[in-house]
């Protein structure tokens, strides 16, 4: 027995080395350094509110505890961030990104200055999934969901989802959205909303409605729709846009583009070392679990539910696994004129 012991023993410590050795050359390889963690749109937006929320936090449960430093890069509705990520950024672990949730599938449905491939990326994670609406001032020719399908109202465009869905529901439902392109940001629609330069927006996060609009501000508006899979418990009363879908291809279709908002706001690294994306994970989790990034988020009213990579990755493989004319109407109604 003492001998089967000793063997045992043996055998654990020698497992362990390897172990022990890789975690501090992950610590050795980021102590002093300084991490650049990228955001795909300008600042104040809800990426990069989450960018600098997560930025705040992670340097403490990454080993070697580095500095982070959030890099805004704005362009061509995140495209520009996930190219450079991909093409440019360092494979070292000395870079990170949050990036827009429906750039995972951008391959499928509009290849169209896609110059990365998304099986080139590690995720980290997301923190929390997105519920996504359609908000309109109170005044708006369209005062219900249903009225957009027969009063012409002026929609601000600015990138990513608050472009493509506007451009999607009126090509698929042939509502009366007047398209008015041109701003940077949702910031800069929720400035023209007040001007009454336009009156609605379409692809805002809730979040992100909820800080452009507080407090009072907020009552001058409604959100006559939302977008997703279902609806979501903060918006029990509020329909869902392919409610109003009268048969089940339209249906069906809308779901497959609202599928990355079960992901939401999402984090990832290029193709790095195992060592360093396994600490960069975990690192992650801890931190989206963290009680001082908890009470931070809880009175920026940023919402924080962590999204795991396995989730991330099923949720990835249902949408490729699509039926091709699923995903080809999808594309068409994405990139419609």
């Amino acid at each position: 027995m003492k001998v089967v012991s000793a063997i045992g023993l043996a055998l654990a410590i020698a497992w362990s080395l390897p172990q022990a050795a890789r975690a501090d050359d992950v610590a050795d390889f980021y102590r002093g350094r300084t991490i650049t963690l990228t955001s795909p749109d300008e600042a104040g937006s809800g990426y990069d509110r989450y960018a600098r929320l997560i930025g705040g936090f992670i340097g403490k449960h990454i080993p070697g505890n580095p500095k982070i430093v959030v890099k805004n890069m704005p362009g061509a509705g995140g495209l520009v961030q996930i190219n450079y990520m991909d093409k440019i950024a360092p494979k070292d672990g000395t870079e990170f990104a949050i990036i827009q949730h429906g750039l995972i599938f951008r391959p499928l449905f509009d290849p169209r200055e896609v110059r990365y491939k998304v099986e080139n990326f590690r995720w980290l994670g997301s923190v929390t999934p997105i519920v996504v609406i359609g908000a309109f001032r109170k005044d708006a020719p369209a005062q219900t969901a249903e009225e957009l399908f027969t009063k012409e109202t002026l929609v601000g465009l600015a990138g990513g989802t608050t472009v493509y869905l506007p451009i999607a529901i009126n090509a698929i439902f042939k509502t009366k959205m007047k398209l008015i392109p041109g701003y940077r940001g949702t910031s800069d629609i929720a400035l023209a909303m007040k001007r009454k330069e336009v009156y609605g927006i379409v692809g805002l996060g809730l979040d992100s409605f909820q800080f452009e609009m507080p407090g009072e501000e907020a009552e001058n508006y409604r959100i006559l729709f939302q977008m997703g899979v279902r609806r979501a418990e903060a918006l029990p009363n509020v329909p869902l846009i392919q409610e109003f879908a009268k048969n089940d291809l339209d249906r069906q279709t809308l779901e497959t583009i609202f599928a990355s908002f079960s992901i939401g706001r999402v984090f990832l690294t290029p193709n790095i070392p195992d060592d360093r994306y396994t600490a960069l994970q975990a690192a992650f989790e801890k931190t989206v679990r963290d009680p001082e990034l908890l009470q931070q988020a809880q009175k920026q009213k940023s919402e924080v539910s962590y999204v795991s990579p396995n989730d991330i990755n099923a949720i990835i493989r249902s949408v490729y696994n699509e039926p091709e004319d699923i995903l080809k109407r999808a594309g068409a109604a994405m990139t419609a004129q």
